[in-house]
């Protein structure tokens, strides 16, 4: 059987793995390839290659929900999780009439994962400190 801290360290390499594969991408596209010299098919493959690490890291996040042994942590996870998703939606969706109705710059939607994992930060602090 294996340990609920070897969980936890399986889900904290996979996601570093993963989020240097992001970043690692993300430079690639953004300053090392021409993207606009590429053919229009390499260059749509290529713009869409940081989302495979991405969806990597919602798997894996999953994938740590279903093997934590503790009920509780899971709990708590998940609710910070949904807490954190609502806040994003919420905040975007307000950035999103002010775009619309008062000229306020476009939010980059690259920035939306990003921004649900510091969601994810403060509302897992907010979770945990309603149940200590």
């Amino acid at each position: 059987m294996t340990s609920a801290k070897d969980i936890r360290r399986h889900y904290v390499i996979t996601c570093t793995a993963l989020n240097a594969a992001y970043a690692l991408l993300v430079v690639l596209i953004s300053w090392v390839l021409d993207l606009q010299q590429m053919p229009y098919a390499l260059r749509v493959l290529a713009a869409l290659s940081p989302a495979i690490p991405l969806a990597g890291v919602i798997y894996a996040f999953d994938r740590y929900l279903r093997r934590e042994p503790d009920e509780f942590a899971r709990f708590v996870l998940s609710r910070a999780a949904t807490l954190a998703g609502g806040l994003v939606i919420c905040l975007l969706s307000t950035w999103g009439f002010l775009e619309y109705y008062a000229g306020v710059p476009r939010f980059p939607l690259l920035m939306v994962f990003p921004a649900f994992w510091a969601a994810f930060a403060l509302t897992s602090m907010y979770t945990l400190r309603s149940y200590a």
